[in-house]
């Protein structure tokens, strides 16, 4: 089996397993009454919605556009490169829409993307693409031990109807599994040492073990902005700014549909229903559908008291509506960009002259 059938049928298993999950959320749903919810909605607060949504993602594209200039220069006599914000923001949103079709893909589109449009190297931009989703994700896990002191009186809900589940399921996976797991993993690692890392008897490692360790250092240059940007406080306060822009994403929907006052829903409600919900998303599903729909909607019945027709139409709408305009605004930048589909993958990118051979 060739690596594009691979990728084929692992995103044919994606996309199956996102079904069966979405089915699971909306089993038991009133789709009559969820219909009834959804008209009589007020959709003026789209507006303030899919503003606030395009800032956060402004902030985003400032945030990655602080990483990428604190990359050192190819040659020591060249300036630093500064990166334009709209071309971040165009690569970061064509990402986004690409991982509604292929999950966690958009990580490496983007990189692509911007590495093409600033000739940079793809490798590096890699690494600060890398370096943001760890903001993220210290951010997240931040987030969940709040949630966790918020929700404290409701911890037996969350292992009843969380963890005991997922920890049955682990238990029903036979040893073997993780034996050939294990295996795997040994002869992978054996198998890229051979292949890259092994001397040759002429001393050399090779010239595709050079390339490899070229990338790889390239890469890291790109994790090192992180430390060696001079503008930490800008890359905090963005980060801080991005998410509550989130928690204002999360909670505008429940104003929209009045669920903040039929079902008292606090901004420290949504902080919670956004974090959990942000688990979904996290997992490698397209875009999170049903990922994102079954952690969401569960979150507002069983911890919030909120019936499955109100929170299933708030799952429904957050995830759909940020599909449309993700698509709409990636595909606009991908416009605005003049760049086809072809050109996002890494292989297009184009070189940057080498420090030793400035014309090539």
């Amino acid at each position: 089996m060739t690596s594009r059938h691979r990728n084929i049928v692992v995103q044919v298993i994606s996309f199956i397993l996102a079904g069966l999950l979405l089915y699971l959320a909306l089993r038991g749903v009133d789709f009559s009454e969820m219909g009834h919810i959804l008209r009589g909605a007020n959709y003026w607060w789209l507006v303030p919605l899919a503003f606030i949504t395009l800032f956060s993602h402004v902030l985003r594209a400032w945030r990655w556009k602080i990483l990428l200039e604190a990359l050192p220069s190819e040659r020591p006599d060249d300036a630093p490169h500064r990166v334009s914000i709209k071309t971040a923001f165009c690569s970061l949103m064509i990402g986004y829409m690409v991982n509604y079709a292929v999950p966690r893909a958009g990580e490496v589109v983007r990189a692509t993307s911007l590495a093409a449009q600033e000739k940079l190297r793809f490798s590096r931009v890699l690494g600060t693409v890398v370096v943001e989703r760890i903001l993220d994700v210290a951010m997240l896990a931040l987030a969940l031990v709040s949630v966790l002191a918020l929700l404290s009186d409701r911890l037996d809900v969350i292992r009843s109807h969380l963890f005991d589940p997922a920890l049955s399921m682990l238990r029903g996976i036979s040893p073997i599994y993780y034996a050939l797991v294990t295996l795997a993993l040994v002869l992978g690692s054996a198998w890229l040492y051979m292949r890259f890392f092994r001397k040759q008897p002429d001393g050399s490692r090779g010239t595709v073990s050079t390339r490899l360790a070229s990338a790889l250092g390239a890469f890291r240059e790109g994790l090192l902005t992180l430390t060696r940007s001079p503008r930490r406080v800008a890359l905090a306060s963005s980060t801080l700014a991005i998410w509550f822009c989130y928690l204002l994403m999360a909670h505008i929907p429940f104003i929209l549909f009045g669920m903040d006052t039929a079902y008292d829903l606090s901004l420290i409600d949504s902080w919670s229903v956004m974090n959990l919900g942000a688990l979904g998303v996290a997992l490698p599903f397209p875009g999170g559908t049903g990922s994102y729909h079954f952690i969401t909607i569960d979150t507002l019945d069983f911890l919030f008291s909120v019936p499955r027709d109100p929170a299933a139409s708030y799952a429904i709408l957050t995830h759909a509506g940020q599909l449309v305009l993700y698509v709409a605004v990636g595909f606009a930048c991908m416009l605005l960009q003049g760049t086809g589909i072809e050109a996002l993958r890494p292989s297009q990118v184009r070189k940057p002259p080498s420090p030793d051979h400035p014309h090539a």
